[in-house]
């Protein structure tokens, strides 16, 4: 599948979309449920930004401004040294970008073969001093490792798992 196709899944999903949230909740514990129906009551505004070397969301709800690039696989770790650095020298130009603004990149990761909570939210490790809510969700979010090469890499499994990223937001 593209991957323009689940930048549409998770801008359906944070901007409240009925429908698209319906179709994950089946998959999840009640609980859970509940946590990500929240978003069809306040949902973010989402628009798509899509393009090279730009991110894929913005998605703007009270204080909280994010940019996000949303990233999907079949495994379950990401490695920014694919495509000859590429992926790499982009994540380092946005971190750059957003930290002008005391922003933060966010990365959505989808593991396409795993049911359920199947989004899992990291940012890039900055020295940056964040203020407010930003702060507080910079902190919580799990940053990228880092290889012996120096390249970027995510572990889908040491992500922020969607539902207590919007449970976050929610408080």
């Amino acid at each position: 599948m593209n991957g323009s196709i689940y930048e549409r899944e998770l801008a359906n999903i944070l901007s409240g979309n009925k429908n698209t949230i319906e179709r994950m909740g089946k998959n999840i514990d009640p609980l859970s449920r509940d946590i990500l129906y929240t978003l069809t009551e306040k949902p973010f505004y989402v628009a798509r930004a899509a393009g090279s070397f730009g991110a894929d969301l913005v998605a703007l709800r009270d204080d909280f401004s994010l940019v996000i690039e949303v990233k999907s696989s079949e495994r379950d770790q990401l490695s920014f040294s694919e495509a000859s650095g590429n992926k790499q020298d982009q994540a380092i130009k946005l971190h750059n970008k957003c930290v002008l603004s005391g922003l933060f990149i966010t990365y959505a990761y989808r593991l396409k073969s795993f049911r359920g909570d199947f989004w899992r939210f990291f940012s890039i490790e900055s020295n940056y001093e964040y203020k407010g809510k930003m702060r507080g969700l910079y902190e919580i979010l799990p940053k990228q490792d880092i290889t012996k090469s120096g390249n970027f890499i995510l572990r889908w499994n040491n992500g922020l798992p969607l539902i207590k990223f919007i449970d976050y937001i929610d408080l």
